[in-house]
């Protein structure tokens, strides 16, 4: 269930402008597609900051999450989650950068 919750909010991400929004946004539509349901998060308020370092071949080779709000354990174990998806689902185009920070909203 959390997967499929998180699916929502990666697809309904707003990222931070250091990332470039065109990228940041198609990474995290591309790790929304590791979750088959999309409609879970209705109602629910969440965001997380997330540090994702990449290989030359944009697969990802660490992941940091630095902040995750509200402090529940609930929306931890989704930040968390994220984190698992983002590692399955590339490699990513990622124009070159090693590093991005993602910063994860819902709703938008």
């Amino acid at each position: 269930m959390i997967n499929r919750i998180l699916g929502v909010l990666v697809i309904g991400a707003a990222t931070t402008a250091s990332a470039g929004d065109g990228l940041s946004r198609h990474i995290l539509e591309r790790a929304a597609s590791c979750w088959p349901t999309q409609t879970a998060m209705r109602g629910i308020s969440f965001s997380a900051d997330v540090h994702v370092s990449f290989t030359r071949e944009g697969h990802v080779s660490a992941i940091q999450i630095v902040d995750v709000a509200p402090q529940t354990e609930t929306f931890k174990s989704l930040a968390r989650d994220f984190a698992d998806a983002l590692k399955r689902c590339g490699p990513y185009v990622t124009e070159g950068k090693s590093e991005m920070n993602l910063n994860l909203s819902w709703p938008l």
